[in-house]
Parts: C-alpha cells; structure tokens; sequence
C-alpha cells in the first residue's frame, strides 16, 4: 500500500513539479523562519540557566525614592545591604557583593586596560557555580588583595605560563596575587566578568557598618537557602531597612526600596542603572515568538489552499479511485500520507536552511546562537510534533475534501466546492494579511521611531570628535601632565579643541548624588541629581548652549567653587525662570557651591529617556575621557600623532579610543537588532501569503474558466474580467486591513509606550502598509486572470 501511494504522489509531483516546488517552499521558508526565531527565543531565555541553584540565587535590586516619587532604578545598591541580611537573616545562606573597578592591570610588559574587573566579596564561587580551574572556591577571594583571572584574561597576560602565584600590579602601584583561574562566562550570562579582586582589598570605609549604608555602586547577591520562603523574606525587608537607614533617609525626605530580582529575570526584565551589559527585553521576546507561531500558521493555510486549488484537477482520479472499489478511508490515508511526506521534507529543507543561515542571523541579532535549538532534546521531539501535526492540520481538511467527490457527478463534470469551504479559504486569507500587514505596520513604525532619535538635535554636536580613556597609571604630576597633552593635541593643524571630562553624551554619568539643595531650602527639600566634572573647554567643544550665565573659565580663581546646571536641575532647585538661579548658592555634600550658568538641556542619553537634571563641576583635570575635536580627513595619521603624544605622556597606559557619534548611536543597537529582524520575517510573512493568494486565484480562475470565456464571446474586455475576478479579493484585503488596523496600532503604541520621544502614529503609517499589500496581492491575482482572459474562448467553453 506504501508503495502504491509513494507510486501515486511521484507521479502528482511529476506532473506539478512548479506547483509542487512552490507548495514545498512555502512550508521550508516558514518552518525555517519559525526555528530561526525558536532558536533567538531559546537564547533569551537561557540565561544564567548554567548555574546550578540559579533559582535559589536573587540579586538585590534597589528604587531610590525622592519626596515620595521614584527617582532612580539600580541594579546596584548600598555596600551594606549584603552582609547586613547575611548577619540578620538565617534565609540567607550566602552573599556577594560586586562593585565594577576599571583598572589597568600589568604583568611584565604587558598592560590593558579592563572594563571588566570587579571587586568581589568572598563567597563569589559559592554563590555562583562558575567552574574554577585553578584555586579552591572558599579561598582564592579570602585575603586582600587577591585576584582570580578568567582563563581568556590569564592566556592574555601569561600565555601559557601558569598564572597561578603570580603579582600583577593594579594602576602601576598595588600588586595583586593571582590565586586562581575560572572558566570564561558563556554569552548567556547576564554577567561580564574577567578579573575579580577580593573585596577586602577595598577602602575600610565600605566595609564599615554604618558607613556602608552611605555608599552606591554595589551589585549584591544573595543565595537563600532551599526551605527558604521569598516572598515572606521579601516582606521583612522595609522593616529592616527603615531600622538600619531609615533617620538618615528622613533627613533628606528620601526612600529606598529593594526588591529579590530572580536570576533567570534579569536578562529579559532588567534595565537599570549599573548592568553589567544591555539586557534583552521580553516583550520584544514574546512579540517575536507571536510572529513565529503566526509565519508558521500562514505556512500551513497556504499549504491548504495551494492543495485545494489543485483538488479539482484530481477530481476525475478520486473518482476512478472510487469506482475501481477505493474505500474513502483509503483515499484520506493517501492524502495525509501525502500531506506527511511533504511537510517532512520541507522540515529537511528548513533544518538545511537553519544551519546555513544561523551564523548570519547570529550577527543580525547581536547573540551567539551557537546551534543552541539543535542541542535540546525536546527540539527533536518538536520537530516531530511539527511533521505529524502540520500533516493534520494542513493535510486534514484537503484530504476530507478530495475524498467527498461523489465519482458520479466528478466523471459526468458535474462537482463544485461547497459555500463552506469557499468560506473557510477566504477566511484564511483574510487572516494572513491581518498577520502581514500587522508586521508591515510594526516595521515601518520601528524604522521611524529609530530614524526620529537618531535626526533629533541632540543639544549638542557629537560629530568628528574622538574620545580617548583618561589614564589610569598616573601620579602627582598627573594635572601638569595633562596640561602638557592637551597643549600638544592643539598644536596639530586639524585639531580645532580638546576638553576633558567624567562622562561623554551617550552614557548616563556615573555619578549620582542626593542630598542636594539650595541654601535657602530645608533638609528635607534635598533631591538627586546627575553630576558631571568638567574643564573649562567643555561647553566650547560640544556647543552646548548657555541659556544664562557663563560657561567655565581657566582664568577664574576658585573656579571648583562654582557650578553650572541645566534646565531640569534648574526646574528641580525650584526656580522658575533660569535667570533666577544664577549667583544661588546649593548645598552640595557638606560644601556649597555658587550657580554661575545654566545649560539647555541636551540628550546625554538616547531619546528613549527624558531629560536628567545634571550638575556640572569643574576641574583642571577631571578623570574618565578626553574629547578631541577634529578634521577627519585623515584620520589614521592624525590618530598615530596623537597616539605618539599620548605615549610620551602617558606610558604603561593603553590608548583606547573611539568615535562619540558611534559611541552615541550604540544606545540604538537593540531596537535596531530588533528592527532588522521584525522587517525580515514581515517580507517572510508577505512572501508566504501571496503564495496562499496565488492558490487562491488559480482555483477561482479553474472554477470562472467557462465563466471566463463565455463573457469574452459577449465582448468583455480583459480589464472588464480583471477587474471582475479582483473585485471579491479587494473585499478580502478590505476586512483585513480594517481589522489589522487598530490590532497593529494597539501593538505598537504599547511598543512606544518605552520611549520618552517617540514618533506619532499618523494615518500613512496604516494607509503605505495597506497600499503595498493591495498591490502585491492584485498583482499575484492578475497573473491567474490575465492568463485565463487571454485563453481562446473556444477552448475555454470546452474545458472540462
């Protein structure tokens, strides 16, 4: 019987290879784009899943509060919050704490710089089960300065040499022991670690009991034990922090909150201040699982439109079936084992496909996919989920069809398609282009919202500027030395000015500072702000406008006793023209400080946030980055020449450097990421539902054929009959598009809904989306009909 039915399809699929290869390809190219995505979903959600008490494993995440309203989100919070629950709560059966130390580190004569070393309390390889290929767990972070190397950063510095025993110096003065190696962190893991240094090497003053409390900046962990109940233990926690905190936040009118974040949540629900590195985002997750499932589904109705088209054509062989004594049962079996064999091999063309176009879909969505859905057991069994139930679902209803010709009226040419299924097919149309257009809609609307941030003005001009890493290896000259680089940098031709600086557009400033108010204002009237030191040529390089007052200068005396602020932090400090701030004094930590400027407000951050009240300070000579601004004409000379300076300076410190306009646009990497992949499957989406569509109009056209012709002998001209036939197709796209409408609007202002400057959903947004798919569709549509209007009616009248 097997052979018999192979026998029988080798024969279909002989007569119908274009049809077939289509049919074909339509399932490959949406099994292929559904396993894509699957895979990219995977990924996501598998974050920190290597660890081995990951769900007994929290981090402590912290809301600042200012008079009452939410200020700041941190990933980090105060040193003391750690080993304060440890001592306090028999839940807690471990903690560490991290805090980010970016140093250079040398061995010898060789030196980098590393953005990701970190100080790490003692219990770090308890909590976490990051293998160590050298040391003993309990031990390696014990004593003071210690230091533990990633197997990466021990191959960088001491090759094959083991590191193990060995001093390191830390910005050219403190030397650490190597007590251990670990394992490199895979990708998926919501940390980057290289380097960890003991925690106990630190300033006395975070360990203290009660100044802890005082300081920001640390990642903790906590691991509660098994018959720990969280959500109770999360409940004691306002208590214990208003008990240990709670005078001192008073006096500012201030609040802290913290909350246990789940270890597996971070990477899809974790966005605050102080991540390790960007997060994904599980809304953009789940919408793109959604758009799977739906290029799947789609997949499957073209299948059952595409073999329903065909089903006329095999009308006369059920019928022959069915007289040579062919039981029904018999045919629906030929038919779904057809149905099987089809899917099957399309699932071998897509596994084919998935494996030739990971690595390219890798780089499109920035992760490291690493074949990661083929490694799972439950992905084989998918894929034989998918083969069965896509030969049911996309087998079933043709198979049934087919098999209810009565062999009398299909012999005699007398049969037609019941008003059921003529229903059921349109009404699957109609839901592809619901799908399709929802996507078109959502890539347009991506495209605009990421093209609108990055024309936006910023405030501030970014362009040809380079940015180097301020030395980390200096000593009591470092101020003069400084002088003496700028000075060189502004002897070159192409170079119109340098500024120094603590933070660059493009990052939020990493410091935050409470406690800030003017002197006229109470205690409990302080609030937080964003602080930036800056020199004099500052607001000069990045043309920063001054809406008062003055920039810095070089040539006031007790210039660091000055401060200028922009116009939320003049809003912020209670003033309601900016005018009004100027010569006002504010209490800035136990000092205070003269307003002698006011900025407009620029982006320092992408446009998805607001605008953060900032402080500016100045220093001669302030640490973090050096901006050069420059003509770029020649930028590989120019940079070996400042390259050369900076070495003379600045020996046994790296020259790391980059470009601000690259840096900046950085910050739209993901949407981007997530915009490429949303227009990809939104072409797939369109692809795959013309393909239905072009199953669709051939059946109408098989089924019109002697319509067709008997209106042509009447005299009815082509478009008279194109216009016709495309008439029921446009009321199709019709009730999609008035359905798919506000289903895609809903989506995407839930998407904008994360963006401080977001773009306005006009009426085009729905009207080019809707337009193109008419278009496509029309023409899919007219290829069936021309070429049946063209048909010498003589042969149309005697079709069949």
């Amino acid at each position: 019987m097997i052979r018999n039915y192979l026998t029988s399809i080798w024969r279909y699929i002989s007569r119908n290879k274009a049809f077939t290869t289509i049919n074909i390809l339509g399932l490959a190219i949406g099994m292929t784009a559904c396993m894509l995505i699957t895979q990219y979903v995977m990924h996501e959600f598998s974050y920190d899943d290597f660890l081995v008490k990951k769900d007994r494993i929290f981090r402590i995440q912290l809301d600042r509060y200012d008079r009452g309203e939410l200020s700041t989100r941190w990933a980090s919070g105060c040193a003391g919050i750690g080993p304060d629950l440890k001592a306090n709560f028999p839940e807690v059966k471990y903690y560490t704490r991290l805090i980010n130390r970016n140093s250079v580190f040398a061995y010898g004569d060789v030196f980098f710089k590393e953005e990701a070393a970190f100080c790490a309390s003692e219990d770090f390889f308890r909590v976490f089960s990051i293998r160590l290929l050298d040391g003993v767990d309990s031990l390696v972070l014990k004593e003071p300065y210690k230091i533990v190397l990633s197997q990466s950063a021990a191959k960088k510095y001491f090759g094959n040499e083991n590191p193990v025993g060995k001093f390191m110096k830390n910005n050219g003065r403190t030397e650490y022991e190597v007590t251990g190696v670990f394992e490199d962190l895979p990708f998926n893991s919501h940390m980057k670690i290289d380097m960890l240094m003991s925690f106990s090497s630190l300033y006395k003053i975070w360990n203290d009991p009660v100044s802890s409390w005082q300081w920001d900046g640390f990642l903790t962990y906590i691991m509660l034990n098994d018959d720990a109940d969280v959500h109770a233990f999360e409940a004691k926690l306002p208590a214990f922090i208003q008990k240990q905190a709670g005078e001192e936040l008073k006096k500012y009118n201030a609040g802290m909150v913290f909350h246990l974040q789940p270890l597996n949540d971070i990477h899809l629900d974790s966005d605050f201040i102080g991540e390790f590195k960007p997060n994904g985002n599980r809304q953009s997750t789940y919408f793109l699982s959604i758009v799977a499932v739906l290029i799947l589904v789609i997949a499957w109705i073209n299948y059952i439109n595409l073999s329903t088209a065909k089903s006329i054509e095999r009308a006369r062989e059920v019928g022959v079936r069915k007289v040579m004594g062919g039981f029904r049962s018999q045919l629906i079996q030929q038919f779904l084992f057809e149905s099987l064999l089809l899917n099957g091999v399309a699932v071998l063309i897509s596994i084919t496909l998935v494996i030739m176009l990971t690595p390219s879909f890798s780089e499109i969505t920035g992760r490291q996919l690493d074949y990661l859905l083929f490694r799972q057991t439950m992905f084989w069994v998918w894929i034989g989920l998918l083969i069965v139930g896509g030969a049911l679902l996309s087998g079933l209803y043709p198979a049934f069809v087919l098999s209810g010709y009565k062999p009398v009226e299909v012999l005699k040419g007398r049969f037609k398609n019941t008003d059921r299924g003529v229903i059921f097919r349109k009404g699957m149309v109609v839901t592809q282009f619901i799908a399709s257009i929802t996507l078109i809609v959502g890539t347009f609307t991506v495209y605009r919202q990421i093209r609108h941030m990055q024309q936006q003005a910023l405030g501030v001009d970014i362009n040809q500027t380079l940015v180097l890493h301020s030395p980390n290896v200096v000593d009591s000259t470092y101020e003069q030395k400084f002088q003496v680089f700028k000075n060189a940098i502004q002897q070159h031709a192409e170079v119109t000015g340098m500024t120094a600086s603590s933070a660059v557009p493009g990052r939020a400033p990493d410091w935050n500072a409470g406690g800030i108010r003017r002197i006229s204002q109470r205690d409990d009237e302080a609030k937080q702000y964003r602080v930036i030191m800056m020199d004099h040529d500052y607001v000069k390089l990045f043309d920063a406008k001054v809406l008062a007052g003055r920039p810095f200068s070089g040539d006031v005396a007790r210039e660091d006793k000055n401060v200028m602020i922009n116009e939320s932090a003049s809003r912020q400090l209670g003033f309601e023209k900016v005018e009004d701030a100027l010569n006002d004094q504010i209490f800035f930590w136990g000092d205070t400080f003269k307003i002698v400027g006011v900025l407009k407000n620029y982006h320092q951050e992408s446009l998805k946030k607001a605008y953060d009240p900032l402080i500016f300070r100045y220093s001669k000579a302030p640490g973090g980055y050096y901006s050069i601004k420059f003509n770029t004409s020649n930028v590989h000379e120019s940079l070996a020449g400042f390259e050369a300076d900076w070495k003379q300076l600045f020996p046994g410190n790296p020259f790391i450097h980059f470009f601000l306009d690259d840096h900046y646009n950085q910050q739209y990497q993901a949407d981007q990421q997530f915009g490429r992949v949303f227009g990809i499957f939104s072409t797939l989406a369109i692809f795959i539902a013309c393909l239905g569509l072009f199953g669709l109009s051939s059946l109408t056209a098989i089924q019109r054929t002697k319509e067709i012709g008997v209106r042509k002998v009447l005299g009815a001209s082509i478009p008279s009959i194109l216009t016709l036939i495309s008439k029921d197709y446009i009321i199709l796209l019709g009730i999609a598009i008035a359905i798919a409408t506000p289903v895609a609007w809903w989506v995407m202002q839930a998407w904008l809904e994360d963006f401080a400057n977001r773009i306005t959903m006009e009426w085009w947004i729905f009207a080019l989306p809707s337009l193109l798919v008419i278009s496509i569709a029309l023409l899919t549509v007219s290829i069936h009909t021309i070429k049946a209007a063209r048909t010498n009616p003589a042969r149309s009248l005697r079709y069949e």
